[in-house]
């Protein structure tokens, strides 16, 4: 059977081919598509298998896994100076993850698909709401759905290379971004380095193709949506730099 063509013109398949290569060509006709289910649900369900694919390998990996047990001690020792919780609490805690065993791999999985749904449905939310407000335009919520889910193409692609990269260097902190050039002294707690993870390939990439997303629906220049675009990435890079949000 062949690939039923959109409205466009374009096949699913060629709309994610064009993600990477003309994203313009890749948003054409997005807004008059009469059912962008699949433009949003197919990316995130490949979201959704990656991530548990890699927290079952990335986390089954003895030095990753002894890294992540590593930062929840140094949380827990963190809580305690500053006496939010209570040594004894805290000894409880450390010996409950211990014994986690596979378990540790399973709540990894099911917090990488809670993170994921959070930033399909939510950063969507955000998009709709900058292009209604900001950049005037009139399409509704599925439209600027679809924007993100298209472009999340590129974020399945560093997923996909973060996993290796992880697999490859042992290391959680193993990601493309400017990081990576301290991978063996990345500290979570240092607001430095979390800047520097913040510069990551995949994620400009992807922020550049949603601006172009937001520039189409909208009917505005180019310029405009991929500024929008990254006004966002930067106010949410600062969130997570400044409260530590994954960290």
């Amino acid at each position: 059977m062949e690939p039923t063509p959109t409205p466009s013109g374009q096949t699913l398949g060629t709309r994610i081919m064009n993600a990477f290569s003309s994203p313009s060509d890749a948003f054409e006709g997005v807004a008059g598509e009469a059912s962008k289910t699949a433009l949003w649900l197919v990316p995130l369900i490949a979201s959704c298998v990656l991530a548990v694919a890699t927290a079952m390998v990335i986390f089954g990996d003895p030095i990753i896994k002894s890294q992540m047990h590593e930062m929840q001690t140094k949380a827990l020792q963190e809580q305690v100076e500053k006496g939010t919780i209570t040594r004894e609490l805290a000894d409880r805690q450390q010996e409950a993850m211990q014994e986690m065993g596979s378990l540790f791999v399973v709540f990894a999985a099911l917090g990488a698909l809670l993170m994921i749904a959070v930033y399909y449905f939510g950063g969507a939310l955000v998009l709709w709401l900058a292009g209604k407000i900001g950049l005037k335009g009139i399409h509704g919520y599925s439209t600027y759905l679809a924007v993100y889910g298209v472009a999340s193409w590129i974020a399945v692609l560093g997923a996909l290379v973060t996993g290796l990269l992880m697999m490859a260097a042992g290391s959680m902190f193993a990601t493309p971004s400017a990081a990576l050039l301290i991978i063996n002294e990345y500290d979570p707690s240092n607001t430095m380095h979390r800047v520097l993870s913040r510069f990551d390939l995949f994620s400009l990439w992807q922020t550049v193709v949603v601006g172009i997303g937001l520039s189409t629906v909208t009917h505005k220049p180019v310029g405009a949506g991929v500024g929008t675009a990254f006004s966002l990435y930067l106010v949410w890079s600062a969130m997570i730099v400044l409260f530590r949000i994954g960290a």
